[in-house]
């Protein structure tokens, strides 16, 4: 591992194990984002707990789109990286759920091309929204002080809004807000499904040898 990171970001990942345990780094860069948020670090320490278990997985996929080269068509967060293998998704779950994952990220790609801004907001909003998590047989805990993880969404939610009227203008706004929900309702609803059947997949063995993180972030015992 690098810079005290988990795992060595510029190894080549071959095996679905050594995939997983890659997409690590990818959440310890996210998480590094959300602790530069001073209405985050304000939460009730273990409400912050809660949104990280339950929230962070499914916007790994929005925070790449920030990383993600469209003459290359490869994911790199940093220069030394090794580029990330998207067809192990197609090994994985199939070819149907691959292109599904496809056009929800190509989408989003889109945004982040038009203003990488408007993902960065989104990603605040939606690390603060309780109840994100649509995967089966997850309980997710309530919050200790839910009013203020409330205030800091709606905050964070106002300014996305006034941030995109004044540089994009009221019709691009509501175009805008328009196609993250419905982007990320699809993509949440595909979350259930790939929670489910990459648990399927995952021998006991690889469960094992996954990284505690990784163990924690895909709720696996």
């Amino acid at each position: 591992a690098r810079d005290g990171l988990p795992w060595n970001p510029s190894i080549y990942t071959s095996t679905l194990l050594q995939h997983l345990n890659a997409r690590s780094v990818s959440a310890m860069r996210l998480l590094s984002f959300f602790k530069q948020i001073p209405e985050f670090n304000e939460l009730n320490v273990q409400d912050r707990i809660t949104l990280v278990k339950y929230n962070l997985m499914p916007l790994i996929i929005l925070n790449c789109t920030l990383g993600y080269n469209t003459e290359s068509q490869k994911i790199i967060e940093a220069d030394s990286d090794a580029p990330w293998d998207s067809t192990i998704l197609m090994k994985v779950h199939g070819h149907d759920i691959y292109m599904k994952i496809r056009k929800i990220f190509e989408s989003f790609v889109r945004i982040a091309q038009y203003d990488q801004r408007i993902i960065q907001l989104a990603l605040i909003i939606l690390i603060l929204t309780k109840g994100f998590s649509t995967s089966d047989g997850l309980t997710e805990p309530i919050l200790n002080d839910g009013i203020a993880v409330y205030r800091a969404q709606n905050y964070y939610t106002e300014l996305l809004w006034k941030y995109l009227e004044t540089m994009h203008g009221y019709g691009k706004t509501v175009h805008i807000f328009n196609e993250l929900v419905i982007h990320f309702i699809s993509w949440q609803m595909l979350q259930g499904y790939l929670h489910r059947n990459l648990c399927n997949v995952l021998t006991p063995t690889e469960m094992n040898e996954l990284l505690p993180i990784m163990k924690s972030l895909l709720h696996i015992p």
